[in-house]
């Protein structure tokens, strides 16, 4: 057992601290950031399957093809535009997560 220097009390202490720097990396990597993007993909993806839903109920009641074209048109645009989204704010989530631990 490595005893502490009288002027230096916390030396033990001292030589753990990259460890526990280590760690709190690792942990924020492996677990936290996985599990915040899973909770958002879960998020997003709820959200996607509602306009979906919605969508359906919408085309369900049109009257003409025009109007059903219409609907589809609209519905992939906001959709392309919401991955679009979802994709840039998960990498932005990604890059500030690891660029913050790299630091």
């Amino acid at each position: 057992m490595q005893t502490a220097h009288p002027s230096r009390p916390h030396a033990a202490t001292d030589s753990t601290a990259p460890l526990a720097a280590s760690l709190t990396v690792w942990h924020a990597l492996v677990i936290d950031l996985p599990l915040r993007l899973a909770a958002e993909a879960m998020r997003f993806t709820g959200q996607r399957l509602q306009a979906q839903a919605e969508h359906l109920t919408a085309l369900a009641r049109c009257g003409s093809l025009e109007d059903a074209v219409t609907l589809q048109t609209t519905f992939v645009t906001k959709g392309v535009s919401d991955y679009r989204s979802e994709a840039s704010s998960l990498s932005h989530e990604v890059a500030q997560t690891a660029f913050a631990k790299a630091a």
